[in-house]
């Protein structure tokens, strides 16, 4: 029987905010996410015992929430949440209405009464204050999180008039929700309900780090910095990271998603090495290979040398990102069944379709978070007949799937096929350079004590994140935080080689 073999894969991750220097987290954004998505992405896919889904888990991600776990991290936000009303400083004051101010429209009215104190900023009396740390807080605990401690629940209905010690309770909570999340994880892959990848440690651009050059396979006129290669640096960052699967999850990882979905032959080739030889990227690169698109031989694996390769569908992936959120729940899922139904019939085998995206960052920009909307699709899933939802292990492990080989791939990222969202501009392509700078200093001390305590910290500058910002001419508030981060993991690299900063470094 014709099936349409569907596979969702749900990409989780945040850089490292920790500061190389103070050893304080700067920016709030994985604590806050622990609370909304980390945990609830999971917990609801085991509602649905029918489906399978699959996620990607950064182990800096994974780094982090062990962090908050631990009850013990100091970052700009629980800094807030911690002292006396009384005791806030106006920096303080400042970041939280910030903080506040950042927030999409539809996470903010899930709270009626954030919005009422919003608007009496900066004219609020102590209590005042005191509610709308607490509603700033409650605002972003999602549902798992709110099942899980009715605290959180009997908090949300209470409104107003909080305590201390009630928000007390609430931060306690959360870092035990923290560190309950990898379970979630390892119990929906124990029940065969899906499948976990993992990506290089700390995100970063396998293709770049091994040879700038790689860029221009897909963008011949793309301006690159004045680089090596990385050395082992690439090689280090994938064996770290079967290594944090294996101690957290008891088996070394099969599957990956490349950061930002880079890939080259000589990445593939890398990550095969390691035992990841099952990944994804964008369907842009198979494109260019193909030399246009033709969307009937898009929805198969590939096999390419030891390397299995899905490429995902861009615009059902998009639609979902970007597109749905604007829709009703009902209409959405409609789309997105017609589309599909679309797919099935427009070819005469049964088709496999990789469905790839952020798994966090677009449900606060949807009603509740994405609720609705996911609950509908997992009941619509489930129904469907034709439809089959497959773990990464049967995705990339079946005898019986479409496949078809892959005689070469153009080094290129998920972001249109290329790497000018981290390369390319001047002050992208000068923080490369300092990058590389810092680098021949550090190999200057191979095999030196010091060496060896300075490497994680330059293993952590070279995370795709902190390039993704430069020359983008944002002035978005806390971006400057990002420049500041990547400065000081170099600034403690040359520390810690007992080298001289040069100006650049210092910013």
């Amino acid at each position: 029987m014709k099936k349409l073999y569907l596979v969702f894969w749900w990409h989780m991750h945040q850089p490292s905010y920790r500061d190389a220097l103070s050893g304080k987290y700067l920016l709030p954004w994985t604590y806050l996410h622990t609370l909304k998505d980390y945990g609830e992405m999971p917990w609801l896919l085991s509602r649905f015992p029918g489906l399978k889904g699959n996620f990607n888990l950064v182990p800096v991600l994974l780094e982090a929430l062990e962090d908050y776990a631990s009850g013990e991290v100091r970052d700009p936000l629980l800094k807030i949440l911690r002292q006396p009303v009384e005791d806030l400083s106006e920096e303080d004051r400042a970041l939280l209405f910030t903080l506040i101010r950042l927030l999409p429209a539809p996470l903010k009215a899930t709270l009626p009464a954030l919005s009422e104190l919003e608007r009496r900023i900066p004219h609020l009396s102590g209590a005042e204050l005191q509610d709308l740390r607490v509603l700033y807080l409650l605002v972003w605990c999602g549902r798992a999180f709110r099942e899980r401690y009715p605290l959180v629940e009997d908090l949300r209905r209470k409104g107003k008039g909080y305590t201390p010690e009630e928000l007390q309770a609430l931060l306690e909570a959360s870092f035990r929700f923290a560190g309950e999340i990898v379970a979630f994880y390892r119990d929906l892959e124990e029940r065969g309900q899906g499948s976990l990848s993992v990506t290089p440690y700390h995100h970063p651009l396998l293709p770049l780090l091994l040879d700038v050059q790689a860029a221009r396979e897909n963008d011949p006129e793309v301006p690159l910095p004045d680089i090596g290669p990385f050395g082992d640096t690439a090689a280090r960052q994938v064996l770290m990271a079967v290594e944090s699967h294996r101690s957290r999850f008891g088996e070394s990882p099969r599957f990956c998603w490349p950061a930002e979905g880079a890939v080259s032959e000589a990445a593939l080739s890398l990550l095969a090495a390691h035992g990841l030889q099952g990944l994804a990227t964008d369907e842009t690169l198979l494109w260019a290979v193909r030399g246009g698109e033709d969307r009937s031989v898009l929805f198969r694996r590939y096999r390419m040398g030891e390397s299995l390769i899905l490429f995902r569908d861009r615009g059902l992936s998009d639609l979902i990102g970007f597109s749905y959120q604007h829709l009703s729940a009902e209409e959405a899922v409609d789309d997105f069944l017609r589309r599909l139904r679309d797919i099935y019939e427009g070819v005469n085998y049964s088709p496999l379709v990789s469905v790839i995206l952020d798994g966090e960052n677009c449900w606060e920009y949807y009603p509740e978070n994405g609720y609705p909307f996911l609950t509908r699709l997992y009941q619509a899933l489930e129904r469907e007949p034709w439809i089959e939802p497959l773990s990464l292990k049967e995705a990339f492990l079946r005898e019986d799937l479409p496949e078809a080989e892959l005689k070469s791939l153009r080094a290129g990222s998920w972001m249109g096929g290329t790497f000018r969202k981290w390369l390319g501009h001047p002050e992208k392509n000068r923080a490369w350079e300092l990058l590389w700078r810092v680098y021949r200093i550090l190999g200057n001390h191979a095999g030196q004590e010091e060496y060896l305590r300075a490497l994680p910290y330059f293993l952590r500058a070279e995370g795709s994140d902190w390039f993704w910002w430069y020359g983008e001419g944002l002035d978005t508030p806390l971006l400057d935080r990002f420049d500041l981060l990547f400065r000081h993991h170099l600034v403690r690299v040359l520390r810690e080689l007992g080298e001289p900063l040069p100006d650049e470094v210092r910013g």
